[in-house]
């Protein structure tokens, strides 16, 4: 089989296991068979790929900074437990075995990511769920024996000691970030976009996949927001007045169509309207950055997750309760929201002080503050009742 063929069938492999537990397989087909081609037109002799074939694609094909990132991000899932038994064992592309895949080398494999590669327990632990995923797909297929996939299944996680600052944004910062979008050329989509992402706490997928027809209004002039967050869970979440008087602003000039199956956040392109990027998200942040900086030089770097931590922890530090907060962020799991109770209790005092006071919220009539004490309305607002 040649270094081609080698190559594509890998990758195919690598497609169906993808496919087969349901993880997107549409950036991998666009990426990486252009990326095959290249390195079988100009390395056909190869046997591995080298950072040299890498650095040549890079070159002559036209990607963005954050394309660029996303390719040698999806190319390492795809080259480096190959790489570390080259290294390791002299084992090629077209040398390796499924009988490779065993817990003695995994384990082998995690060590080295560890000591000769420098990486933390989170990027290793990440490492060992593709390879446990990849090892099942090759026991259902009879490539390995369902002891050996055992025995794979029973490595442990590599256990992060480290002590990482649970940073987030206070109120004040919210509120200079969203002034910075008031000169935008979409100033209204950018400020309902950004505003949405703050009070709603939902992850940023969710916030690009919402149709028009995803908000709705309640009898009291405020507004209801439909999510379908991971697992298709769906959960409603209650927002202020305010997003709903940006929601009517934003509709006048982006959906005067009253489409309501229509994408809320779209981009266009070739007069067609397509879901919008989170880099794009990522763009309107970093402008924002930059000029909430020249106010506030010591503003944390911006990225979407961290809106959805700051009002996760606006909301625990405003009294509603963990299982609450856990709702309205869509966890699965409680235990997931608990961190936000490792707060210490001073700096929980001196933030429900700043809070306390009904203009301290980024909205005003902001619903989670307003109804912080009441449990039995916020599971009501929540739909937990």
């Amino acid at each position: 089989m040649t270094f081609e063929e080698r190559l594509r069938d890998s990758f195919e492999q690598m497609m169906t296991y993808r496919y087969a537990v349901g993880y997107a397989t549409a950036t991998y087909r666009s990426s990486v068979p252009p990326f095959i081609d290249h390195c079988a037109r100009n390395y056909a002799d190869s046997t591995v790929i080298t950072q040299e074939m890498v650095d040549n694609w890079l070159t002559s094909y036209p990607y963005s900074v954050n394309s660029k990132a996303a390719f040698i991000s999806l190319l390492r899932e795809y080259t480096k437990y190959l790489h570390f038994l080259q290294d390791t064992q002299g084992l090629t592309l077209i040398t390796v075995r499924s009988c490779d895949f065993c817990q003695k080398n995994i384990v082998s494999f995690l060590a080295w990511l560890r000591e000769e590669r420098g990486n933390v327990a989170t990027t290793i632990n990440h490492r060992l769920s593709d390879i446990r995923g990849f090892c099942h797909y090759l026991m259902k297929k009879k490539a390995i024996p369902l002891t050996d996939y055992e025995e794979i299944r029973e490595i442990e996680d590599t256990v992060d000691d480290r002590n990482i600052a649970f940073t987030w944004l206070s109120v004040e910062d919210i509120k200079a970030v969203l002034k910075q979008v008031d000169g935008n050329r979409d100033s209204v989509r950018d400020r309902f976009l950004l505003s949405i992402m703050y009070e709603s706490g939902a992850r940023i997928n969710e916030v690009l996949s919402l149709k028009r027809k995803d908000l709705k209004p309640t009898g009291e002039g405020e507004v209801d927001i439909h999510f379908l967050g991971k697992g298709n869970k769906h959960r409603i979440t209650p927002l202020s007045r305010e997003i709903w008087k940006q929601y009517e602003n934003y509709c006048k000039k982006y959906h005067q169509e009253k489409d309501s199956e229509a994408l809320l956040f779209y981009t266009c392109r070739n007069r067609s309207r397509n879901k919008m990027s989170s880099d794009n998200i990522s763009r309107i942040l970093a402008d924002c950055e930059r000029l909430a900086r020249k106010e506030r030089p010591r503003l944390l770097h911006l990225h979407s997750h961290l809106f959805r931590r700051s009002r996760a922890m606006h909301l625990y530090q405003a009294g509603v309760p963990l299982p609450t907060i856990s709702e309205w962020l869509g966890h699965s799991n409680i235990e997931t929201t608990r961190f936000y109770a490792k707060i210490t209790e001073e700096m929980k005092r001196d933030a429900l002080h700043k809070l306390s006071e009904s203009d301290k919220s980024v909205f005003k009539d902001d619903i989670a503050f307003k109804y912080a004490g009441d449990e039995e309305t916020l599971k009501r607002l929540c739909g937990l009742k």
